[in-house]
């Protein structure tokens, strides 16, 4: 009889070389001016305040939506799209370019990186990159305000 052991995706908070990598693919520089939230943020805020991004700081996820304008907002754990969308929601926090950067579940996910895309485009988001390494999928979006009534 096999077994098969279910790992967990590993948060990108945990990999200090991955994340530098998706911070510079990104670029978010040292004085980017970056939020990070969810469970592994605070891991995240201090790996980045270690190695020089000092206007990092940690936001709860009920406060996304209150706070004011960034230059990043950095989703350092699995985050489906319910939870994305509902993290978003209302949010006006990300100034014009800024960019997300959110570690997305495995594509075997129904709520995984495939989703993520069609949530973010109604919202202003502009996929921009969308990487796989090490068990983890990270998606990167730049901001682009959307003037509804420029559209019409």
């Amino acid at each position: 009889m096999a077994k098969l052991a279910v790992q967990p995706t590993p948060p990108l908070a945990a990999d200090g070389a991955a994340l530098a990598h998706v911070l510079h693919r990104a670029g978010v520089t040292k004085g980017s001016a970056i939020r990070v939230t969810g469970p592994t943020g605070p891991t995240a805020v201090l790996w980045l305040y270690r190695h020089g991004y000092e206007r990092a700081a940690y936001v709860h996820p009920n406060w996304v939506a209150t706070m004011g304008s960034v230059d990043a907002l950095l989703v350092p754990h699995a985050c489906g799209a319910q939870e994305l969308s509902d993290l978003l929601h209302n949010a006006r926090c990300m100034r014009e370019g800024a960019v997300l950067i959110v570690q997305t579940p495995p594509n075997g996910s129904a709520q995984g990186l495939d989703s993520i895309p069609d949530l973010l485009r109604p919202m202003g988001y502009r996929i921009e990159h969308c990487l796989s390494e090490k068990g983890r999928e990270v998606c990167i979006a730049s901001f682009h305000h959307v003037d509804y009534k420029k559209a019409a």
